[in-house]
């Protein structure tokens, strides 16, 4: 069975863990094959954003201790940082990605989640970091204050207990709750609102976003000079000057 459920719909990708049995647990076979979706939504010109969820009762538990090495480990060889990697931004990819998750979002499926650009949760979403519990380091301690507050980390990351959707959204770390039954109507409203916009000046934008964060105030105008002129300089880019003075909705056409 495939641990990955991946179709096209549009310019829409609808990517889904598929590990019901183990919670959406991520394991080799779900990291391979998340990587061959990486690269295809990656290099897939008629896809302009990407739709991640999980199949069954969870989003995803995080990855499958049974899976996991005894003894003697490196982090190049781990399931998670190993030679497939979970991560999209690994694969170079700078298309959107919109988080529709419910229930448990834990461990390696939280930070999946929150690497997403846009985060949608359902009423009964926990949001945790149990490695704790079963003497793991936490690996994404690192990047986690890019995405919450330090002291609210430290609370997940030494006490092992999850927080609500609610707590999750007035922190910050997601963009809004639904209903379960909304969960998927609400996160294809916003693809339908990000397809509206030119793809080409979105896939700069989130490149320049992601890439720029530590890079010193030179760097990154040398950076902006290298992805924002061609796309400025684009047909697309006249073609949606030209809508909005017509009062039309641009037709573009990824040049």
């Amino acid at each position: 069975m495939s641990r990955i459920i991946y179709r096209k719909d549009g310019h829409i990708a609808y990517i889904s863990l598929n590990n019901p049995e183990r919670l959406n647990a991520i394991n080799r076979n779900l990291v391979k094959e998340l990587r061959e979706v990486w690269i295809d939504y990656r290099d897939d010109q008629n896809l302009w954003v990407a739709i991640l969820m999980g199949e069954g009762k969870s989003f995803c538990t995080g990855a499958d201790v049974k899976e996991m090495d005894r003894g003697e480990w490196h982090l190049r060889q781990s399931l998670i940082y190993g030679d497939d990697r979970i991560s999209s931004r690994e694969y170079g990819l700078w298309k959107p990605i919109i988080a529709a998750v419910h229930r448990h979002v834990f461990g390696a499926g939280l930070m999946l989640a929150l690497e997403a650009d846009i985060k949608i949760a359902c009423e009964d979403a926990l949001f945790g970091i149990p490695e704790g519990r079963v003497n793991i380091p936490t690996l994404m301690a690192p990047f986690l204050t890019d995405y919450m507050p330090r002291s609210l980390a430290a609370e997940l990351i030494f006490t092992g207990k999850p927080i609500d959707a609610q707590r999750a959204y007035q922190s910050g770390m997601i963009n809004k709750i639904v209903s379960r039954e909304q969960l998927l109507p609400a996160a294809e409203e916003v693809a339908r609102q990000i397809c509206e916009n030119g793809p080409l000046s979105i896939w700069a934008t989130k490149e320049l976003f992601y890439r720029t964060r530590y890079m010193d105030n030179n760097s990154a105008i040398a950076l902006i000079e290298h992805i924002a002129v061609p796309v400025w300089n684009s047909n697309d880019s006249k073609e949606g000057k030209q809508a909005f003075i017509e009062k039309r909705k641009p037709q573009w056409q990824l040049r």
